[in-house]
């Protein structure tokens, strides 16, 4: 079904209006015309819209159709704006269609009024597929201006440089700033020029022209490690991706070079090599420190008449600062000691080899409370340079009399437990070695009965496990139905559960009398 056509007619003559109308509907066009004469009636009609063509007269007595026409152009551009007048002259009638009339018929030829009227819909039906067509190719062109500028941000994003040249290495495009950052050039320095610029060696340059670039069919694309020069005249290893460029058909249109510099990484692959091996080296050492330290303990347990001892040493990491010994100074005289040294690791092992020697070289002749002050006065310089201390408990056993004399610097896990259970804490206790103090070291004394048990152990056996809040009396309480010295020294051991990390270096030192 034919659309009705809705005109408005500036017309202020009623019989040439209907004049008008008569000619349109005699050639079967379907109408509905709104006829106005005054300025406030047609600005009010363009106002409301809606309407398909405009028919004007060129002159009314209070309003003229180049006025409409200019109210129709300013408002309504593409809408067909056609004079029907009574007279109107050549210079007039040029006039009107400079200023954007479609047509203009005479009142005396209305037999030209509809063949104008069609050409006017049929132009302006033209202009506005014309106008859809410009939008639409705008929008495509704003569209491929975005593409094109997102191409060119990413292309220029890259870190790496790409060189894009053709069959002879010409270099046709390159990114900025990555040029600038690994090279040193401007862009517009190295385009049009050969790729030979960034090559160190003509060898490298050659070769991977063999490889890839001189070929004029697709090939599989190269990595190569070569040597690259910067405009300053430095020389850099990088790496080099050859490929070729192909058009969307496949075919060779020139080459892509990919360029990046691994001279950093290449140092951080050297450093991180060298420290590797400086890691290994240490990890001998430490195997090696650690082996010499387990030879620093003794070897084997004393024979001790009327006793047995027994005594293990777990480091917190492959050394430690915790040690126990023992000397047999006669056939009924022995020495025990066991010292924590403050910390962990080689800082801590290393201070505990010297703290040892010191005390072998005292305590053999000595008594405990004048070996360990000769002891102290040996050390202290290195204790003070050290900024570290030492716990220590030293004793001498005299296994006739069942008699041990002993002093405690500062370390204070020691105990007896009786044969009947009970627990004695030994006293009295000074400062470890290394705390400054006017420190007078003083001897206490315990004599054992049979089945008295003495336990000796360090800070790590309560620090391995805090949340049993081990007091003497708890531990002493583990040792119920162990018989032997090792027993005792394996369960206390087995409390600590072995924890992964170690917190701390773990000493025990069990002496039974029999």
């Amino acid at each position: 079904m034919t659309q009705r056509l809705r005109i408005l007619h500036l017309e202020d003559d009623p019989m040439d209006a209907e004049l008008v109308l008569m000619a349109l509907s005699a050639e079967g066009m379907d109408c509905e015309v709104e006829v106005v004469s005054r300025r406030e009636e047609f600005q009010n009609a363009l106002e409301r819209g809606g309407m398909d063509l405009i028919l004007a007269d060129f002159a009314l007595p209070a309003f003229d159709g180049m006025t409409a026409l200019a109210m129709v152009r300013t408002k309504l551009p593409d809408l067909p704006f056609v004079f029907v007048s009574g007279k109107l002259g050549e210079e007039a009638a040029i006039e009107s269609l400079k200023s954007g009339a479609t047509d203009y018929v005479l009142k005396s030829r209305l037999s030209r009024l509809v063949p104008a009227v069609q050409r006017a819909l049929t132009e302006a039906k033209e202009r506005a597929r014309q106008r859809e067509t410009e939008r639409e190719l705008e929008v495509a062109h704003a569209e491929i201006e975005k593409r094109a500028e997102d191409y060119r941000n990413l292309f220029n994003s890259i870190r790496d440089v790409i060189v894009v040249s053709d069959h002879h290495r010409t270099i046709l495009h390159v990114n900025q700033p990555a040029l600038r950052e690994i090279f040193g050039y401007e862009s517009e320095e190295v385009i049009g020029k050969s790729s030979r610029i960034l090559y160190a060696d003509k060898r490298d340059y050659e070769s991977t022209g063999k490889e890839v670039f001189d070929v004029r069919t697709p090939v599989k694309g190269a990595l190569s490690e070569l040597h690259f020069r910067r405009k300053n005249g430095e020389v850099f290893i990088g790496e080099l991706f050859a490929m070729k460029r192909l058009d969307r058909f496949g075919k060779v249109t020139g080459n892509i070079s990919i360029f990046r510099d691994t001279s950093e990484r290449k140092k951080a692959e050297a450093d991180l090599r060298e420290s590797e091996l400086r890691r290994m080296q240490l990890q001998m050492e430490l195997v090696y420190a650690a082996e010499i330290q387990a030879k620093l303990l003794p070897r084997c347990y004393p024979q001790i008449p009327h006793f047995e001892m027994a005594a293990r040493c777990l480091p917190a990491k492959q050394v430690g600062g915790d040690f126990y010994d023992w000397q047999q100074v006669s056939p009924a005289l022995f020495n025990l000691t066991l010292g924590d040294v403050m910390g962990k690791g080689m800082a801590a092992a290393m201070l505990m080899a010297t703290v040892r020697a010191a005390l072998h070289a005292v305590t053999l002749y000595n008594q405990p409370a004048q070996a360990v002050h000769l002891a102290e006065k040996a050390l202290n310089e290195d204790l003070e340079n050290s900024e570290s201390f030492v716990t220590l408990f030293h004793a001498q056993l005299d296994a006739g009399t069942r008699t041990l004399s002993f002093v405690d610097c500062g370390h204070g896990y020691v105990f007896v437990r009786r044969a009947n259970g009970k627990v004695e804490t030994l006293s009295p206790r000074g400062l470890p070695l290394g705390v400054k103090g006017e420190e007078i070291y003083q001897e206490g004394r315990i004599r054992f009965g049979r089945g008295d048990v003495m336990v000796l152990y360090s800070d790590g056996l309560v620090d391995a496990k805090p949340q049993l809040e081990l007091t003497h009396e708890l531990i002493a309480r583990q040792l119920a139905g162990k018989e032997s010295a090792l027993e005792m020294v394996d369960s206390l051991i087995s409390l600590t559960d072995k924890p992964d990390p170690q917190p701390d270096d773990i000493t025990v030192l069990v002496l039974q009398a029999l």
